[in-house]
């Protein structure tokens, strides 16, 4: 009975050991993918990838990603490993211009796996492929045209109105971290803009959607873990079946979605909102607008093949990936903008009397105004180039590509653009870290500056964005001076928090408040 057990012991270990074997070669074969094809790559560490430090959250991924950059500086593009996955980083900007725009059509997709059923909330713009993409693209693109933004202003300017009262209530010169007000406003405009919510956030901090952006983006290892597997292993997602996003926050957007479409519905009240536009979309299957207010390449034509039914659910990942890439994206680039204003007086007084003379020339800040705050735009516009909220593009590869120098990019190849790292290249823009906004005086070459991405998949609310912040930002300078503490830990060469994959700074970027009517 003895040797028996010891038989079944012995086969277990031969066969575990026979598959970490396997496993083992494998990956080394993985590892062998830009070397038999004779592309210049970083070699890896086991299991970990091209740079480590950032899989282990030693330093934040982007930097990582910056150091691959760094290391064949003068190739056009280089292979590397996320982990064990095989991808491609495009460093030319000419490649780069090709992949995005050009030639589109080889890779229209971006690199993510999407379980619906696990993660309903999942299908929203950003992840989707295919015709699914195409068609929720072409019917959604109206809904952020220039006449509907307009239209949503209105609730723009009330959440900006609160967040004025707000920073006048702390306009004392004491130390202040503006993060969370910002986080707040931002979270008020969505909502607002979106679900039709009257503004609350900036009241009660505790308010039920801000506490689901706050849980969404804190910090921490199961977050990390999840952006992580999305980047390096994303069939584990699938396999696994691994609930990205929490059930609390999607059972939040799906209920509230549902009611208040259902809502809209039964008592026929109409506002001017985000979801208001999502239900003429639904019923109607489409949303009216002038065809001349959408930009020529981000119009495709719907497939003959497959017939796409906007339910109640894929419209609540819409208005999910809205609310998240609206709130973080932007307030986040706010805060920093009012960082490096308060860093540099000289630009933000010169900000400051735009504003002034604009606001002079109209009676008051209206959305057709926004565009003429040129330098406060090109202030806004430097930011993002310091800081872009995605530091990198990611695009899969739908079928075989052969660039320009005759290398071949296989179908399902991960391609990588690393924004962050073309946006601090000094061949592009000379002293990289400094704030200088009149660099956008000229625009820049094509394929070096990307905060939205470009080409059809340009980000969708782009414009929503910048008249959002170029609208918060016009009115506090209109009324307040900032200006930096002397107790912020770093003011040069920020360094980014690793354990958040947004660019989030380390450390508290401190500011002073004073009413301009009080500074003698």
């Amino acid at each position: 009975m003895g040797l028996i057990t010891n038989d079944w012991k012995i086969d277990v270990l031969i066969a575990i050991s026979t598959l970490c074997i396997f496993i083992y070669y494998k990956i080394k074969s993985i590892y062998s993918y830009f070397e038999k094809r004779n592309i210049k790559y970083v070699k890896p560490t086991f299991l970990l990838g091209s740079e480590p430090d950032g899989l282990l959250f030693k330093i934040h991924v982007t930097e990582s990603w910056d150091r691959i950059y760094k290391k064949l500086e003068n190739e056009k593009y280089v292979g590397l490993y996320q982990a064990i996955l095989p991808k491609l980083m495009i460093k030319d900007p000419e490649y780069i211009n090709d992949i995005l725009k050009t030639s589109f059509e080889h890779f229209h997709d971006r690199a993510f796996q999407v379980d619906e059923k696990t993660n309903p909330l999942d299908e929203h713009l950003f992840f989707l492929k295919g015709n699914k993409w195409r068609y929720i693209r072409n019917k959604m693109s109206p809904l952020f045209s220039k006449v509907k933004l307009k239209w949503m202003y209105e609730e723009i300017e009330k959440c900006v109105d609160i967040f004025d009262e707000c920073v006048a209530e702390l306009s004392d010169g004491k130390d202040l971290d503006m993060k969370e007000l910002l986080a707040r406003c931002t979270t008020d405009v969505i909502s607002s803009c979106a679900y039709g919510v009257e503004p609350q956030c900036l009241k009660n901090p505790n308010s039920e959607l801000r506490k689901v952006g706050r849980d969404f983006f804190a910090p921490g290892k199961t977050n990390m873990l999840i952006a992580i597997l999305r980047l390096s292993v994303p069939r584990l997602l699938l396999l696994f079946k691994i609930k990205t996003v929490s059930t609390k926050i999607n059972n939040f957007f799906l209920t509230t979605t549902k009611n208040i479409l259902h809502l809209r519905r039964s008592t026929g009240v109409v506002r001017k909102d985000f979801v208001q536009l999502l239900l003429e979309l639904k019923e109607k299957g489409t949303v009216n607008i002038d065809s001349t207010e959408i930009e020529k390449e981000e119009m495709h034509e719907d497939s003959p093949n497959e017939k796409i039914e906007l339910t109640d659910s894929l419209l609540a990942a819409q208005s999910f990936v809205f609310f998240l890439a609206g709130f973080e994206t932007t307030s986040t680039t706010l805060y920093f903008t009012f960082y490096l204003l308060a860093k540099h007086p000289g630009f933000q007084e010169r900000a400051r009397k735009e504003v002034l003379q604009v606001k002079a020339k109209y009676g008051q800040l209206t959305f057709d105004s926004l565009k003429e705050l040129k330098f406060l735009n090109n202030c806004i516009a430097e930011t993002l180039r310091i800081f872009p909220s995605l530091a990198i593009l990611n695009r899969e590869c739908i079928k075989d590509y052969t660039l320009p120098d005759g290398t071949v990019i296989e179908k399902g190849m991960n391609i990588l653009i690393p924004t962050l790292s073309l946006h601090r290249d000094p061949k592009y823009f000379p002293d990289p870290l400094e704030f200088k906004p009149d660099r956008f005086e000229n625009p820049p070459i094509r394929g070096t500056y990307l905060p939205f991405g470009d080409g059809p998949r340009i980000c969708i609310g782009k414009r929503f964005a910048e008249a959002v912040m170029s609208s918060l930002l016009a009115r506090s300078l209109e009324k307040y001076r900032f200006e930096l503490s002397p107790m912020n830990k770093c003011t040069d060469n920020l360094k980014l928090n690793p354990k958040v994959i947004t660019s989030s700074p380390l450390h508290k970027l401190l500011l002073r408040i004073h009413k301009l009517n009080d500074i003698k």
